[in-house]
Parts: structure tokens; C-alpha cells; sequence
């Protein structure tokens, strides 16, 4: 891909990965002090699943799930909403949208807040969920606080999830989960479609920085404090079972410490998903030159 190209979908995978499990609001305020529900918002937004659905579930919460089929809390409470409009969607009417898509206006209302953190280390960063879906809300008083935030709430509700990502976007996932015949598939399949080594990962950051100067530096500060946020994450899970998804104990595995580039061979392991295999990025790149040549920029 090319270095404009590779920029642009990098930023895209952050801002897909960010906005996929939480609402981010940042306050001017002079601490990461909680805004009221609505602040800074459009004027209301509603979604379905991206945002909050939990994915945790540690030794204890699975071996309920195992005995009495108990859900974790918040880790199946959207798919009746999402379910069900599959049957609506032909006459769906602007009245029935709040029947199938959940509230995901900035806060948390009056009355539904479930808990209130800062992670330890970060007195710019608060994280608060509401009771309904465990969405998190993440205010900082500063950009690295919010990104730093969104990171660490990215881990606690993802983490063994994004953990196999970066591994099937390294050819690497039956190394990290076993050498099933589907898992050496995946592994094929995504090897010849992003061949990266360590040092082309590398490079993209580095080229962030060289071709974007101000702006590349930024973004790749956000992407440093985004990593910041899972490891710290990471350290808290491996001294409290609580937060450490029971996978890894199936798997014989503990999690260990994340890097840029992880996020950088993720970007490559989407990119060939929804690019159904990839394969035209050269003639692609091709024809956008000639007709940035003849229609301009």
C-alpha cells in the first residue's frame, strides 16, 4: 500500500477499533471531571452491538456459564435487539428505531450509572459505564488521557478477542491457539495475502512520522497511548483473576505485552477481510495515480 493509503487506513482502523466498544466525550475542564448525559453531543445517536457489548469472561464467570448456562453480565443483552430486526427491518418505521437500536448519546443518563474508574497511574483519565449495556464513557483531560482510556477500556472488554486478532494478523494464530486445520487455514490464507515482517510494520510507523510530519507524529502518539492502555490492562489481569479471560487458561497462555505494531498488522488482517482477499492494491494504486495525473488531487 502506499504511504498516503497506508495512513488513512491506519487512522481508520483506530478510530473503527476505538468507536467498536465505547463513546468517547473529552471536557475542557481542568481534571478528567464526568460531563452530564448529552454533552457535546450531535443531538442523539443510536447503535446496536459496536458499542459496550462485553466480551469478558473470567475463570468463574465461565464455569457459570459451564454449570448453570448464566451469561456474564452485558455479554448477550443486545442480540434480542439485534435479532429482531432482522424480522422488522422491511417495515421499520422511525418510531420502532429505539425497539432495535440502543441510546449511544455521549454519558450516561441519570439513574444508570454502574461504576465509576481511573486507572491506576492516570489522573486524566475517568471511565464510567451505565447499567444498561456496560457501555464505557471515557473523559480526559487530554488527548493522550482519551486515547490512553480508550485502550485500557478496549482490553477490559476485549481482550482475549483483540490478543487472537493480532495473532491471525502475524499468519501466527496456531502458534497462540493450536494447529486445527481451520487456524493453519487462516494462517495461509492471511500470509499470502499481508506477507509483513516486523520491519515493514515498523517502517509504516515510521513513515507516519517522515511524510506527515506534525500530524504523523500525533497519530502515532495516539496509537502509543492506546497500546499504554491495554498493558496497563494486561498488568492488572495478571495479578487479578477477575479481570483475566479464562481463554488463556485453556490455552495454557498469558497475555504479554502489546506493541504499535500490533495494531498496524491488525489494520493489514481487516483490510484483507473487507477487502475480500485483496490482491488489486498495485493496479489499484496504478489507476488512482493516473487520474489524481489527469483530474487532480
Amino acid at each position: 500500500m502506499r504511504g498516503d493509503s497506508r495512513l488513512k487506513f491506519f487512522r481508520r482502523w483506530a478510530l473503527a477499533l476505538v468507536t467498536a466498544s465505547m463513546c468517547l466525550a473529552v471536557p475542557t475542564a481542568a481534571s478528567a471531571e464526568v460531563q452530564p448525559y448529552g454533552t457535546n453531543d450531535a443531538g442523539g445517536f443510536r447503535n446496536v452491538l459496536p458499542a459496550g457489548e462485553n466480551g469478558l469472561d473470567n475463570a468463574p464467570q465461565l464455569a457459570e456459564f459451564r454449570f448453570n448456562k448464566k451469561l456474564p453480565p452485558h455479554s448477550g443483552d443486545q442480540l434480542p435487539l439485534y435479532a429482531n430486526l432482522l424480522y422488522a427491518s422491511p417495515t421499520l418505521t422511525h418510531e420502532q428505531i429505539p425497539d432495535y437500536f440502543k441510546d449511544a448519546t455521549f454519558g450516561v443518563k441519570e439513574g444508570d450509572l454502574a461504576s465509576t474508574e481511573t486507572p491506576l497511574g492516570r489522573s486524566d483519565v475517568t471511565i464510567q459505564r451505565d447499567s444498561s449495556y456496560g457501555v464505557p464513557h471515557i473523559y480526559g483531560t487530554t488527548r493522550a488521557g482519551v486515547m490512553f482510556g480508550a485502550g485500557y477500556a478496549a482490553a477490559a472488554d476485549r481482550l482475549f478477542f483483540i490478543d487472537v486478532l493480532r495473532h491471525s494478523a502475524r499468519a501466527e494464530l496456531s502458534a497462540f491457539a493450536g494447529g486445527a486445520a481451520g487456524n493453519r487455514a487462516m494462517d495461509r490464507t492471511q500470509w499470502m495475502i499481508a506477507p509483513y515482517t516486523e520491519a515493514d510494520l515498523e517502517s509504516q510507523i515510521t513513515n507516519a512520522k517522515t511524510l506527515y510530519g506534525a500530524e504523523g507524529e500525533k497519530f502515532v502518539k495516539d496509537g502509543e497511548e492506546f497500546v499504554a492502555g491495554i498493558n496497563t490492562y494486561i498488568a492488572e489481569a495478571l495479578v487479578n483473576p477477575d479481570k483475566m479471560p479464562a481463554e488463556y487458561a485453556a490455552l495454557g497462555k498469558a497475555p504479554t505485552t502489546w506493541k504499535l505494531t500490533d495494531v498496524i498488522a491488525e489494520a493489514s488482517l481487516i483490510g484483507g477481510l473487507f477487502g475480500e482477499g485483496g490482491g488489486g492494491e498495485v493496479r489499484s494504486a496504478l489507476a488512482l495515480e493516473v487520474f489524481e495525473k489527469q483530474l487532480g488531487r
